[in-house]
């Protein structure tokens, strides 16, 4: 029996265009050429496509699949035995799911917001927790989180939004209060680690059922970073005159929130183990000097102030730990240079 690509894309769920991507890369290359025009499948080539979606069920990159189907010594009998392990374990987390998020209806439907512990709970079961922190990362936050936390950032939480309701500024000291009290919450949480913090905020961005769970959206995000903004502005008293200063506050209202998805990136690059010369690292340390320019209100000498007061002042590098810190450093050399 010998299939023509199309007829082998509508018995298998596959697009012509994958089975074409695969023939290109030597995954998956058909044994027959009608004419050297048409691809035909045979019995063999079936097997091996079979094997291919098995592994990629297994979250696998075309890549190691090939690795593993070149090598005579992973059976079938194996790749089937890893796929039926998944399946079992991707069944006990939804029957754990269903049951979690049943509780946190009750919350909601009361008008309650969830518990952080629930929250943090439901993130674990509802995306995969490696897309931002590692096993050991997961673990320590699972130690540091206490019921008296949880009960306090619910209810910092609340009242930020209360705030928000009333149009107060985020240069008002009670909104500067309860952001740095939230913050201080999640070092607390985070054990101190910079790297942990920024995780959080990119984490509680990106996953909206998050946002829905936590009560934190990004507006609620965006306000409490504004906030803390208008609270470091003290440390740049002994850098700066008071105009500079106006101008520093007048950014830290409407430019802070740009900072943490930026943070984000780089952090993400730096983990990668991305080339601080690397093109895409280059454009984030590009976007990186021009936010930092326009925070200085355009002018280039309260620019450099400002980077002397970063450099030297640690409590104005949230989410920024050592590591990244030199990074940054690095990367905008690079560009410079």
């Amino acid at each position: 029996m010998k299939l023509k690509i199309g007829d082998l894309a509508k018995r298998t769920g596959l697009t012509v265009r994958a089975l074409h991507h695969y023939d290109k890369i030597g995954l998956l290359c058909p044994a027959v050429r009608a004419d050297n025009t048409y691809r035909l499948y045979d019995e063999e080539d079936v097997l091996r496509l079979y094997r291919i979606q098995a592994l990629r069920r297994l979250q696998l990159s075309l890549e190691e699949i090939r690795s593993i189907l070149d090598d005579d010594s992973v059976s079938m009998g194996d790749i089937v035995k890893q796929q039926i392990s998944l399946m079992e374990k991707q069944a006990r987390e939804a029957l754990a799911l269903r049951d979690h998020l049943l509780n946190l209806s009750a919350h909601l439907d009361g008008a309650q917001l969830p518990v952080v512990d629930d929250w943090l709970t439901a993130l674990e079961m509802t995306v995969h927790s490696e897309k931002y922190f590692t096993t050991a990362e997961l673990a320590a936050l699972r130690r540091q989180r206490t019921a008296s936390d949880t009960t306090d950032k619910s209810a910092l939480i609340h009242a930020l939004h209360g705030l928000m309701e009333k149009q107060v500024s985020p240069q008002d000291a009670l909104a500067q209060s309860l952001s740095q009290r939230w913050l201080q919450c999640m070092q607390d949480e985070s054990g101190g680690d910079a790297a942990i913090l920024i995780k959080f905020y990119q984490m509680q961005s990106e996953e909206k059922a998050l946002q829905l769970f936590s009560g934190l959206d990004q507006a609620t995000l965006d306000y409490m970073v504004r906030a803390l903004a208008c609270a470091s502005l003290p440390l740049y008293e002994a850098y700066c005159q008071p105009e500079e200063l106006d101008i520093l506050r007048q950014h830290s209202v409407t430019d802070a929130a740009a900072w943490p998805a930026l943070i984000a990136a780089l952090h993400s690059e730096c983990v990668a183990g991305s080339r601080v010369s690397h093109p895409k690292v280059q454009e984030l340390a590009k976007a990186w000097q021009a936010l930092s320019l326009k925070k200085a209100g355009n002018k280039p000498a309260l620019q450099k102030k400002i980077q002397q007061a970063f450099a030297e002042q640690p409590e104005l590098r949230m989410g920024i730990d050592n590591r990244l810190f030199a990074y940054i450093q690095s990367a905008l050399k690079t560009m410079a240079g």
